[in-house]
């Protein structure tokens, strides 16, 4: 009986303690959203803002920056109101887009050696690094944008919802 009483005892006390110590995790950490936001992805294709910081910023791209004096380079600049990218002329230069609609990104995986399905870790090569799937470098009209992982993640989600 007292090793029944001692046994249930010990377990009391350990249950308390695992309560306690993730009582202690939760209110330490930060809460994370981690659902992207297509919304906000939305809004970085079309104005290169965020809802969580503001102006995103770049290096590289074409040579003069946006599409007209001054203005400030976006997605949609090049690649389109829809993802379709397409052939334009941006400050007297030729410039092809490529379609950067999600259902056109799982080609790229095909044609430049990557394995598996176009994610958000090959995404990220493409918009931060300037990379195709296999390592080559993305043409040098491509901006490298500057974003937070969440940003990144919420533009992906926006790219998933075109057609």
């Amino acid at each position: 009986m007292k090793h029944k009483k001692l046994i249930l005892s010990m377990m009391g006390v350990a249950l308390i303690l695992v309560a306690c110590s993730s009582l202690l995790q939760s209110s330490s950490a930060p809460e994370i959203d981690d659902t992207p936001d297509a919304e906000n992805g939305e809004r970085i294709y079309f104005n290169a803002t965020s809802q969580r910081g503001g102006r995103i910023s770049y290096t590289g791209g074409p040579a003069l920056g946006g599409m007209m004096m001054g203005s400030y380079l976006t997605c949609a600049a090049c690649h389109g109101p829809t993802g379709q990218g397409g052939r334009h002329t941006m400050h007297m230069t030729v410039m092809d887009a490529p379609d950067i609609r999600y259902v056109e990104l799982a080609h790229e995986m095909e044609e430049h050696g990557g394995e598996g399905e176009y994610d958000l870790v090959t995404f990220r090569k493409a918009v931060v690094n300037g990379e195709h799937p296999d390592g080559d470098s993305l043409d040098r009209d491509m901006p490298r944008w500057k974003m937070s992982e969440n940003d990144l993640a919420d533009l992906y989600a926006f790219l998933q919802s075109l057609e």
